[in-house]
Parts: structure tokens; C-alpha cells; sequence
């Protein structure tokens, strides 16, 4: 099991069990049925998606990374375009600066937009016309300014954007309220070092820490949303993710952050990784507790139309750390999401005839 529960499972399940059984909801008969059922620690998850199906996508499939991420590190998607690949006839992995500003990683984002519609010409079957673009975190942010400000809109079918802080996010605020400007320069330095440990020389070089940070900022969204207007020709829409520090179950306000369409097994929430947890204060107002994944709020990441949450935190959104199937607690594989996904686009290039 990806979360293990311990050998003290057993118990604190017969434990839970013993609370319910002694009234201790208040509630009636029924809803006391619910909430053992929901309780029984001792159930492993069962898939929350069905098993993905549908067309080839006739348009090429672009994977769009965030901050501090590249193709192979960390913060990139594991085995996703592995996985499409096999399902779709082009699937690009784009590759960005990791610490630069939206302005500058989405010059380097056309470039691959461009790459993935030339290998599409000359693919049997393949749509040219334009891209399928799929963006987590600040690559949803490299994309509207693609789309804003390049004038892609011609070029980009459709974006999906998965936990983009549209909206900013509180935590590049507090950063950047750390790093005098006299700094700017040994910090770029020492991002790029860092940098080139996971990707080329090139996009290690061109560090921008305090641009790649204000572009991120609460402070600046208005002013982003304003020079970046979205095209109509481009169909857009967004996911969110919830976490929480401790796991355990979702909470009344991740259900009407996420406005419903939150689906865990068993009511389920999900366990942020240890990394994220100093942040998450941070990024969830303090004591407001906005929901979140630990790198954005379920609102910020709202954008076009909003397709619901995922019971994953800003790394499992991804699959990492390198997770393999299934999450045997609240039953999200993101492998078997970025599949669903991509077939939806797909369908959507079908009905277009």
C-alpha cells in the first residue's frame, strides 16, 4: 500500500467502529451505517475512474510542466506520456526554464507547441490544425500567455490545466517578501546550479527567480488575467486538488470549494506529502484553511470550465514521488486520469465532424 496504515490498523478501525456504535454521531441508524462504512480503515480503495476507452486524439497531445520542474525530475508527470503515447499517435513533452517568468518559458513552450504540429504533419491521421495542450501548476500560466500573449489561440485547441494558479498563489507572495532585490542575482545564480542537476544548460541559464515568482503571486494575478486575455477559439478547462496535512477524511468545505465534484473512495483525503506541509499554511490563508493541495487553493486553480477535484496533493497530481497504479485510500491513480482525459479530448475531435 502507497499509504500504510500500520499494524495498528485493526484497531483504530475496531476503535472508529466502537464510537459509532455507541452514538456517538448523533445521528440516525442509517447515517451511522454510513459513517462506519466510511471509517473502516481496513478497506483498501477501488478505482475512482473507469477503465479508460475511446478514439486516438487526431490532434497532437502537449505536456506542459511547472515551476522547478522538468521533463525527468520530481515535478514531472511519471509515466504519462508513456502512457498516452501507446493510446495517441503524438505526445509531446514539453520542456521549460524552471525558474523563469510565464513571459519567458512560454517562448520556449511554442517551440515545442511547434514541434509537436510538425511531427504531426507528417503522421498519417494527424490533425495539424492545432494542439491539445496540458498544463500542471505554473505550466497552466506559461499556456495563457501562450495563448494571451503569442497569440497561440490559432495553434491551441483546447487547455486542460491541472492545480494552475490562475488566481496566484499566497506562498510566492511570502517568498518573494524574503529576497531583497540586492539578492536577485546570486539567487538566479545558484537556481541555475541547481538547475542543470535535471535539465539542459540552456534552460538552466536562463533563472529568473523573482520573475518566475511574481508571475506566481496573489499580489500580480490581476495584472496577469488583464495582459493575458484567453481566445475564445480555445476550449478551456481546469481541475483542482485537495489535500490535507493529516489525511483522514475531506472536509464540508473541500466539497463546496471543489462545488461537488470531488469524488474520493469512501470519503477519503488524501495525505499531503511531507514536502508540501510547511508550505500549506502558507498557500491556505493561515487560519482561513482555504482548501488546497499544499501548492495551490481549489479556487485559484479554476479556470474556463471547471471540471471538479482530485483527492491528490501538488505532487501526486503528477504520480510522484513515482507512484505506481492504484492509491489504496482514496482510490486515485493518475495515470488512469491523464488517460480519461486525453480520451475526452479526443471525443471532442470526433464530434467536430
Amino acid at each position: 500500500m502507497r499509504r500504510l496504515i500500520g499494524s495498528g490498523r485493526g484497531f483504530f478501525s475496531l476503535l472508529a467502529l466502537a464510537v459509532v456504535a455507541c452514538g456517538a454521531t448523533g445521528g440516525s441508524d442509517e447515517n451511522q451505517n454510513e459513517t462506519a462504512d466510511e471509517l473502516d480503515l481496513t478497506r483498501d480503495a477501488t478505482p475512482l475512474l473507469p477503465a479508460p476507452s475511446g478514439p486516438a486524439a487526431k490532434r497532437a497531445i502537449v505536456l506542459a510542466h511547472g515551476f522547478n520542474a522538468s521533463t525527468t525530475n520530481a515535478w514531472s508527470y511519471y509515466g504519462v506520456a508513456e502512457a498516452l503515447a501507446k493510446e495517441h499517435p503524438v505526445v509531446v513533452k514539453a520542456e521549460v526554464p524552471p525558474f523563469a517568468s510565464p513571459r519567458t518559458r512560454a517562448d520556449y513552450l511554442a517551440k515545442d507547441v511547434d514541434r509537436a504540429l510538425a511531427q504531426c504533419k507528417n503522421t498519417a491521421g494527424c490533425d495539424a490544425s492545432g494542439v491539445h495542450l496540458i498544463a500542471h501548476s505554473m505550466g497552466g500560466l506559461d499556456a495563457r500567455v501562450l495563448i494571451g500573449t503569442l497569440h497561440y489561440g490559432d495553434r491551441i485547441k483546447t487547455l486542460t490545466t491541472i492545480a494552475s494558479p490562475h488566481h496566484g498563489t499566497a506562498i510566492a507572495d511570502a517568498v518573494l517578501g524574503l529576497i531583497p532585490p540586492v539578492a536577485d542575482g546570486a539567487v538566479d545564480a545558484l537556481a541555475a546550479l541547481f538547475a542543470r542537476t535535471f535539465t539542459t544548460d540552456e534552460l538552466a541559464n536562463d533563472a529568473d527567480v523573482r520573475g518566475a515568482l511574481s508571475g506566481l503571486a496573489e499580489k500580480n494575478a490581476a495584472d496577469f488575467e488583464r495582459d493575458n486575455p484567453m481566445d475564445p477559439r480555445v476550449y478551456v478547462q481546469s481541475y483542482a486538488g485537495v489535500s490535507g496535512v493529516v489525511g483522514g477524511w475531506l472536509r464540508d468545505e473541500d466539497k463546496k470549494a471543489c462545488e461537488g465534484k470531488l469524488v474520493s473512495f469512501k470519503n477519503r483525503s488524501d495525505k499531503m506529502d511531507l514536502r508540501l506541509v510547511p508550505v500549506a499554511p502558507f498557500v491556505a490563508h493561515g487560519l482561513e484553511l482555504r482548501p488546497n493541495d499544499g501548492m495551490s487553493t481549489v479556487e485559484s486553480a479554476k479556470l474556463g470550465e471547471f471540471k471538479g477535484c482530485v483527492p491528490a496533493n501538488h505532487y501526486g497530481e503528477i504520480g510522484q514521488p513515482k507512484l505506481e497504479g492504484l492509491d489504496r485510500w482514496t482510490g486515485w491513480d493518475h495515470v488512469r486520469f491523464y488517460r480519461t482525459v486525453a480520451f475526452d479530448l479526443a471525443r471532442r475531435d470526433q464530434n467536430e465532424r
